[in-house]
Parts: structure tokens; C-alpha cells; sequence
């Protein structure tokens, strides 16, 4: 095994590691969903120890941008005061009334038969 795998997981006993495992999966579900890209970032900052020059602490941080479905875009029209209606209100409504049903169903010939 590398030894940034061993580094990687012995950063914050191990929660570095499942951190990124459980965004991962998150990141790829969106994907998978809307068709977008997405972003998994791990940053990792190696800081040198005061008053010792062989020894560091390291700090790490996983960023993720799960991709979105777009909002669909709605229409409306404004009315003379400024609202807004999703019915033109400039045009007349029809005065519509449900029709009875007087279809009469196909029904296949039988073949064969004869």
C-alpha cells in the first residue's frame, strides 16, 4: 500500500477517509441523477511545529459540489396593477364543458373464423 493511503487514513483516526467515502457516493448519485459534474476536494495543510523542525501537523478538509437540477422557468403576465397571473388577463376564458363519451371501442375481427 502507498504511503499516502496510510498518511490518509491515520489523519483524525481514520474520519478524513470516511468523510470522503460518504461525499463521494453523494457526488456521484447527483451525477448520475441531473447529467452535471461534479467536485470532490480533498485539502490537506502541513504546518511546521513550533520550535521543532521535525515535526508537522497536518490539517485536512474535503469539499464537495454536488450538482443541482435546474428550476424550471415558469410564465407569467402582469396585470394592469403590477401582479402577476398565470392567465393572460387580456384574453377572453372559453366557457368549455366536458363532452360525453359516444366512441364505440374497435374491436379486432376474429381470424379463423369461418
Amino acid at each position: 500500500m502507498e504511503i499516502f493511503t496510510i498518511l490518509l487514513g491515520q489523519i483524525r483516526k481514520g474520519r478524513v477517509v470516511e468523510e470522503l467515502t460518504e461525499r463521494l457516493s453523494e457526488v456521484t448519485a447527483a451525477v448520475k441523477e441531473t447529467g452535471k459534474a461534479g467536485t470532490l476536494t480533498l485539502k490537506l495543510k502541513i504546518s511546521p511545529r513550533k520550535g521543532d523542525s521535525y515535526q508537522v501537523t497536518m490539517a485536512a478538509s474535503v469539499e464537495s459540489k454536488i450538482p443541482r437540477d435546474d428550476l424550471p422557468e415558469g410564465v407569467f403576465f402582469i396585470t394592469e396593477d403590477g401582479g402577476l397571473v398565470r392567465n393572460d388577463p387580456n384574453q377572453k376564458e372559453l366557457a368549455l364543458a366536458p363532452v360525453a363519451d359516444t366512441s364505440v371501442p374497435y374491436v379486432p375481427p376474429v381470424r379463423g373464423a369461418g
